[in-house]
């Protein structure tokens, strides 16, 4: 028996569970949303109702008083009214044209506006049927919907009680004709039908190119599978999805060996760079102490030179050289080895103290502006005190340097949940997006003179704190860096 091929197969099987699912799930929003309209309808025409009710000031009878008609006719009385409401009413049917709205006196029993006036006016002074539902509103009191075959043909007729000091005088309707909602539900039906059928096509036609596609797979692995049997060094063809996850094991069952000697290689090479990380480091301590004698020899030569003599502007560039060549060296160290740690349970504000006394002088003479405002009742936090002013001397240092002379800095302590955060936002340059995801990369600056080693000793620091430290940018804007870290749980001692 000739077996069914698998993408005919699933075209078939998942065509059919689409289709089912398309036309039961279209067949309820369809409901749904026919209903979702009535229940509109219905809202829209008791708000109609409750506008009217609102506008009717007093009762029927003491409109017939102020205008000396107590004692009046039956028609008299209804005419009476309707020339004081019908504008109203006029006005509400108006505003939405197709609805027909009006007020029913409970004593005349009988309409006394029907509005549009103009088409709907010869309706005023008939009463209402023995069965109609406008009689349980006045009976009941409450609000009623009916849709049959009224006054004005097929309608769906929305009842509002005129309750007056806990009498109901009468009703107020508001009803559009069936007809009008009809036609906008087949219109509605209409669009869910063509977007059904056209969501099927669509889905027939995805279906078919999935199906397609699954056997081209499912055959390519076979064929892969067939050669490998004969020669090991054979690779099926990367593929997305599950059957690419198929190729993908068949390939690793075939490369184990070469897979062995790869990770042996890589061990090899991880050892290597391994060693010459710890060269690296060693050298970086050897050339400090030469860089110490240099600094220091040019220094003694300064002092046997006269204040104008011109070579001085020669020494001081090597002095500053060398220092920034120690600075190099010193935080490729402490990135490569960091300080064992010394932590103890501070007060946030107190680190943030100390380190702006570093940074004031700095920013006094580039006239930058340090405002700071410490949070109350901030938790403590366990922290090395060194390595963390550390983290917030190099940010304010960038953020100094980063802002125009006049330029404002922000520096903000403040309690979140289960630690404290520092914000530090400066209203400086700003930096590239495409920038501010590599400030954190060792070696990465954006100025001429930074080793790029600042702000990756901050992310060291904070790491082996357990917090985080958030950057965000707006180029000609300013920076803001937000580091968090947690605070000292319930019940510690003041160190660990």
């Amino acid at each position: 028996m000739r077996r069914i091929p698998i993408r005919i197969f699933i075209f078939i099987f998942i065509s059919l569970i689409i289709a089912i699912s398309s036309i039961g799930t279209g067949f309820i929003l369809m409901r749904e949303a026919e209903y979702a309209l009535l229940q509109e309808k219905q809202r829209k025409l008791f708000a109609l109702a409750r506008v009217l009710d609102s506008v009717l000031v007093g009762t029927f009878d003491e409109i017939l008083d102020s205008e000396g008609l107590a004692g009046a006719s039956r028609e008299a009385r209804i005419g009476a009214l309707n020339r004081r409401l019908r504008a109203v009413t006029d006005r509400v049917a108006l505003s939405e044209p197709g609805v027909g709205v009006g007020y029913y006196s409970r004593s005349l029993d009988a309409i006394i506006t029907y509005g549009p006036s103009e088409t709907l006016g010869h309706k005023v002074g008939q009463s209402i049927s023995a069965d109609h539902k406008g009689r349980f509103v006045m009976a009941t009191g409450m609000p009623r919907v009916q849709t049959a075959g009224l006054v004005r043909g097929e309608i769906m007729n929305c009842m509002y009680p005129i309750n007056r000091d806990g009498e109901v005088i009468g009703y107020i309707w508001s009803n559009e004709l069936m007809d009008d909602i009809n036609d906008q539900i087949r219109k509605m039906l209409y669009r869910f039908y063509v977007a059904i059928a056209a969501g099927i096509v669509f889905s027939f036609a995805g279906t078919a190119f999935i199906a397609h596609a699954v056997g081209l797979r499912i055959r390519e692995i076979k064929r892969g599978i067939k050669a490998i049997e004969t020669d090991v060094t054979h690779r099926i063809a990367p593929m997305g999805g599950e059957l690419g996850e198929i190729a993908v094991s068949v390939n690793e069952f075939a490369e184990v060996l070469e897979s062995r000697r790869r990770l042996e290689e890589q061990m090899q090479r991880t050892d290597r760079l391994a060693a010459l990380g710890e060269i690296a480091a060693g050298v970086a301590h050897e050339i400090r102490n030469p860089m110490t004698s240099i600094k220091g020899f040019v220094q003694l030569i300064e002092t046997g030179m006269e204040p104008e003599d011109v070579r001085r502007k020669y020494t001081s560039i090597v002095i500053a050289e060398v220092d920034r060549l120690n600075k190099m060296v010193r935080e490729l160290l402490y990135y490569a080895r960091p300080s064992d740690s010394l932590k103890l349970a501070v007060d946030i504000n107190g680190i943030l103290a100390d380190t702006l006394l570093l940074v004031n002088l700095n920013a006094t003479r580039q006239h930058v502006q340090i405002v700071m405002d410490y949070g109350e009742n901030l938790p403590r936090v366990v922290v090395d005190q060194e390595q963390i002013k550390q983290v917030f001397l190099n940010i304010l240092i960038n953020a100094v340097q980063a802002v125009e002379n006049g330029g404002h800095i922000r520096v903000e302590s403040m309690a979140v949940d289960r630690g404290v955060a520092v914000v530090v936002e400066d209203d400086g340059k700003g930096i590239e997006p495409a920038q501010v995801a590599r400030l954190f990369d060792p070696f990465f600056t954006t100025r001429d003179n930074g080793t790029g080693l600042g702000l990756a000793v901050v992310q060291k620091i904070i790491d082996l704190h357990h917090g985080v430290v958030e950057v965000e940018s707006r180029l000609g804007e300013g920076t803001r860096f937000r580091v968090v870290l947690p605070a000292k749980p319930e019940g510690d001692g003041d160190g660990n």
